[in-house]
Formats: structure tokens, sequence, C-alpha cells
């Protein structure tokens, strides 16, 4: 599919409906959003045609979106400004880039070509080229059969899969009910306070070239998987899924050409309730790393990997729950982001990360045209596994990025195959 099949239909910078006030202009960076990277997070959401009668109509789509997009900006101030210096982000309504393209071809089609060329051609832009123009870059692809695709690549210097997830469900839910106004919290920095040592500052993976698939694990395997761990275990471990699921691939990677490997995973920080110290409403990056390694083959066992899981997640909301100071909590992130960085700065270790979205409410992102058949992510140039929810949130999508030769090896893994699904 060449790329000259995309036609350029619109491209213009949406502004917030009304103006940032002047005591809002500057929004400093939290410790951990200076942590982050300058990379997108980039995802899209199919809605195809639903029926004759139905119309996804260019122009009233696109009207809907920008009208939305427009409103919802002025609650989500940060994302219409630009980053300063790693510091703050100057909240000048700058606005955020917002395409629209036609496919000369049906939505269907696109899942025939590798999926670099997809995304090339649904995505506004290379999301993994660090940038510190917009902060948030869109694309409408409208499909010669009447479908829609929403492509958005939203900056992770300023919010994590989380915020992200809440900041498109606001955009949804404007979109339906004008009315709506969002109450997002920006006051991530007055919690965890900005610093300038840069021995805290997260390195960033090498990229290199990787191959995508993408595999389903249903409800009824997640069923058997966490069972077959669970008596293995003794009955000691009752896995959840997303434990369950890392473990396997975690070991289906490493299963037949065997390697020094540690698996990196995030962990969302807020609470529950708003009084809570990092509270549920909060936007930028609030999710923390914590690392589990295979030095041996032994110890690929899955109940030995359920257990360190487990095992890191808790020490992370227990050591949190302890915490009672924003100067105490700065001091920890620190001192554990020291601790994270020279544990995967290691040669001698490769490095796969996992990234769960499960409960996110992405497959709810409803405009107005009811929910998307398909929400997916970018194909990523690094060793990076993504978990979200399937259509009926019951089972578990998974994406995977790994090198040519790695993936080779893990799609023919036997046990991984017992319970997964090429999808």
């Amino acid at each position: 599919m060449a790329a000259s099949r995309l036609v350029l239909l619109s491209k213009k910078m949406i502004k917030p409906s009304s103006p940032t006030p002047i005591s809002h202009r500057i929004h400093k960076l939290s410790l951990m959003d200076q942590m982050g990277t300058h990379s997108y997070v980039p995802f899209s959401f199919f809605y195809p045609k639903q029926d004759a009668a139905s119309s996804l109509e260019p122009t009233k789509v696109s009207r809907i979106l920008e009208k939305s997009l427009s409103k919802v900006l002025t609650s989500y101030y940060p994302l219409a400004g630009r980053v300063r210096d790693n510091s703050f982000v100057e909240c000048n309504d700058m606005g955020v880039d917002f395409s629209q393209v036609q496919i000369d071809c049906p939505m269907s089609r696109i899942f025939d070509v590798p999926r670099a060329e997809m995304d090339n051609l649904i995505f506004p832009k290379d999301p993994w080229i660090p940038s510190t123009d917009s902060l948030v870059v869109a694309q409408l692809n409208h499909f010669e059969c009447g479908g829609v695709v929403l492509s958005t690549c939203i900056s992770h210097k300023v919010a994590d899969g989380y915020s992200i997830a809440k900041f498109l469900r606001d955009w949804a839910i404007v979109a339906r009910d004008s009315g709506e106004k969002p109450s997002p919290l920006f006051n991530g920095a007055s919690i965890l306070k900005p610093t300038n040592n840069s021995s805290t500052q997260v390195v960033d993976p090498s990229l290199y070239k990787t191959t995508s698939k993408r595999y389903h694990f249903s409800a009824s395997k997640l069923k058997a998987l966490k069972a077959m761990i669970s008596a293995d275990s003794g009955n000691q471990i009752v896995p959840t899924a997303v434990e369950a699921v890392t473990a396997l691939l975690f070991k289906s990677i490493n299963a037949r050409n065997f390697k020094p490997s540690m698996l990196m995973q995030t962990v969302n920080l807020r609470g529950k309730n708003n009084d809570a110290l990092l509270p549920a409403d909060l936007v930028g990056n609030v999710i923390f790393p914590f690392v589990v390694s295979a030095a041996n083959e032994d110890e690929l066992n899955l109940q030995r990997l359920v257990s360190e899981l487990r095992e890191g997640k808790e020490k992370i909301h227990n050591t949190l729950e302890c915490i009672k100071s924003e100067e105490l909590l700065c001091s920890k992130v620190c001192e554990i982001a020291r601790e994270i960085n020279k544990r995967t700065t290691r040669d001698d270790f490769s490095m796969y990360r996992f990234t769960s979205v499960r409960k996110f409410p992405l497959n709810d992102i409803d405009f107005g045209w009811g929910r998307p058949r398909r929400a997916d992510f970018a194909t990523a140039p690094i060793n990076l596994i993504f978990l979200m929810d399937d259509q009926s949130g019951d089972g578990v999508e998974v994406l995977l990025n790994l090198g040519e030769e790695e993936m080779s090896t893990f799609q023919s893994n036997d046990e991984l195959l017992q319970f997964a699904s090429p999808s």
C-alpha cells in the first residue's frame, strides 16, 4: 500500500476555546515529569461504519472532534502549551496539531500490510522521535468504506498512560455533551517537587529495528493459565491476569535461547481517593518502575516470576503508604530512580519493558458514534510488551515489540500457544 494512497485533507492548530488565565500560565513539571522522555505515547482507535444507515460523514466527524478538543483543552490547558528547559510548561495556548486525511482503501485492508507501514499511514508522525513541539498531535483518518481511525500522539513528558486515557475519555465525553467540564488536577509539582539532580534522570533506551505481533488471551485461557500457576505453587499463589500473562511472556521470550534478562514493569502510584498523597485525578507522570531479573534458566519458573512481580509492586506501595510528607516522598523517589538506573544500564542483561493499561477506559472512547471496534498502540523500536483489555473486558490483548530473531523463536513457543492466540 503506497503512501500516495493517503491524501491530506486539512491540517490545523486547535487552541483552547477559552484563554488560559494568567495565573495558570506556568505549569511546573513534577519530579517524575522531569524523568519522562520527550517521545510520544501513540494510541489509535478504529471506528467502522456501523450499518448502511449510519453516517460518519467526514465534515461532521471532524467538526465534532475539533470543537470538543478545543473545549476540553480549556481544562487540560498544559497540553496546549510548550515545554521549556525540562522545567515547566509555558501554557501559552499555542494549541495542538490536528490533521485530517483520506486513505483510499477500506479500513480492513490496512491490516494486510506490515505493522510499520500501517503506522506510517494512520499516525500523524513518528512517535518515537523526541520532540518539544506540540504536546498533542492527532490525525483523523477517513476510509473509503465509511469508517474512521483516530490516532493520537501525546507527549510522555507531561502524561503517563493513565493520564492519557483520562484525557481521551474526557475529550469523548465533551464530544457527546458539550456542557461537560472535566476537573483534572495539575498540582503534581507541589507534591513531587522538581530537582536539578541529573543522577535521577531515567536513561532512555536505545532504539533499534523490531517486529510487532498481537496476541489474545481469552477469558477461558486466562483462567486456565492462572489455575496452572496456582496449582504448581501448591495453591500458595493466585496470580492476577497481568501477573500470569507477564510471567508467561517473559519466560517464552527467553525459553529457547536463554540469556540473563530483566523485565521492567510500572506501577500507578495514584491513590483511589482525592485525599491521597497522590490523588486519582492527578495528571502527569505518576508511575514508577520496578525490575524482576532472571540470571539463569531456573529463575524463569512461572511461580517465581509471579511472586517477584507481586513483591516488586507491593514494595513500592508499602513504601508509599509509610510516607506522609512531600519531602520524604521526593527523597525516596530519587533513591529508587538511582537504583533502577544502576540496574538497567548493565550490558550483561537484556531488558524487556512491560506496560499494562488494563482497566483503563480505552475501549470506551465514544465520541458519539459508538465504542471503537479496536484500540491499538503503535509499533515500538524497543523491547516493549503492552497489555490491554480485549473488547469484552475479560480477556487480554498483548502487543509485542521484539527483535526479529527473538520474535521468531517466541511465536513458536508451545507453552505460549497453549494459552495465547495470534490476533
